[in-house]
């Protein structure tokens, strides 16, 4: 291979290399949906429920945003990077908090002990065809969102 070959190959192969390190904003990247900031707040009863967790899914998208809540029950939502929000459209919503106590220790170190979950929450919130909780995400809008739960 002649110098000016050898030159030009490994020009074009640090060029690509280059290219492709170039960062880009969440939403922008092949394969993702742009995405709008979503938050809001979760209350039972008119009290803050902190440390909930908070799904959005899109039927449309087959997609799902998260968040969790702080402990004044606001919440943020997470799609494809942190607090990056969710693509536009319609959302079925649960939330979910749950308590897990280890019952039963392993009796091998390869096993996991045995459980149990107790929600915290009104069962019917935990499921997305049952919590009767919705949104729509708009570019260009608030979208904060408050659901206010009830026993």
């Amino acid at each position: 291979m002649s110098m000016t070959r050898f030159l030009l190959a490994t020009t074009f192969v640090f060029a690509s290399l280059l290219a492709g390190c170039q960062p880009q904003a969440p939403g922008k990247q092949p394969g993702r949906f742009a995405t709008v900031p979503v938050t809001g707040t979760v209350t039972l009863d008119g009290k803050p429920v902190p440390d909930a967790t908070i799904m959005f899914f899109s039927e449309q998208l087959k997609i799902t945003a998260y968040g969790k809540t702080d402990v004044t029950g606001q919440y943020g939502l997470t799609t494809y990077a942190p607090q990056d929000g969710a693509p536009k459209g319609h959302y079925l919503v649960c939330v979910k908090k749950s308590e897990q106590k280890i019952v039963e220790d392993s009796a091998h170190p390869a096993l996991p002990p045995v459980t149990t979950t107790k929600n915290l929450l009104p069962k019917r919130y935990a499921d997305f065809e049952t919590s009767q909780l919705e949104a729509e995400v708009s570019p260009g809008q608030q979208n904060s969102f408050g659901f206010e739960l009830h026993p």
